[in-house]
């Protein structure tokens, strides 16, 4: 008698393909998709929202504990400890516009030695990069944060706006992400 063998491949083999071909998928296709961009955007949205939950826990804070402790020098300034190890500088009961003010609202964030007070220079952060307000790098000289590898980063940045009065603006811009 003669067997007739059947060629083809196996369930097993076809599994392997197929899950071999998903992993490449799921590696390759975002990278070409372009999810960067939406990921450093979303990055950008989210520090938005943590800013501004840092200017309100900020207000708060001076409400229920009081201003601070008074500047000799400077009208309407105060500092207030965040915790053991970090003072904020704030103005008029919001916090200031320099790295020791809302430069220090994330967490992690660190006062380069010898301070920040009127200086527009790079303070580098692990994800973002701040800048004190009257630089360049942030749109209107604002205060704020961006992303240096963004294609535009300038247009992937947190502005922070505030001169001391009213409320300050917080604006997340990413058509540069």
């Amino acid at each position: 008698m003669v067997r007739n063998s059947v060629k083809g491949f196996t369930l097993v083999e076809l599994v392997v393909v197929i899950v071999i071909l998903g992993i490449l998928a799921a590696v390759v296709v975002p990278k070409r998709v372009g999810l960067g961009s939406s990921a450093r955007a979303a990055s950008i949205q989210s520090l938005a929202g943590t800013v501004r939950t840092s200017v309100s826990l900020v207000r708060s804070l001076t409400a229920v504990r009081g201003a601070g402790t008074a500047s000799p020098t400077l009208a309407n300034i105060t500092f207030v400890d965040l915790d053991s190890s970090t003072s904020m500088r704030v103005w008029s009961g919001y916090p200031d516009r320099w790295c020791d003010g809302i430069g220090v609202a994330l967490l992690g964030s660190k006062v380069p030695a010898g301070g920040c007070y009127l200086s527009s220079s790079a303070v580098p952060g692990d994800d973002y990069t701040f800048y004190g307000y009257g630089n360049s790098q942030i749109p209107g000289g604002d205060a704020g944060w961006r992303i240096e590898k963004a294609p535009t980063p300038m247009q992937c940045s947190v502005q922070y706006t505030y001169n001391g009065s009213g409320v300050p603006v917080v604006k997340a811009n990413t058509s540069g992400c």
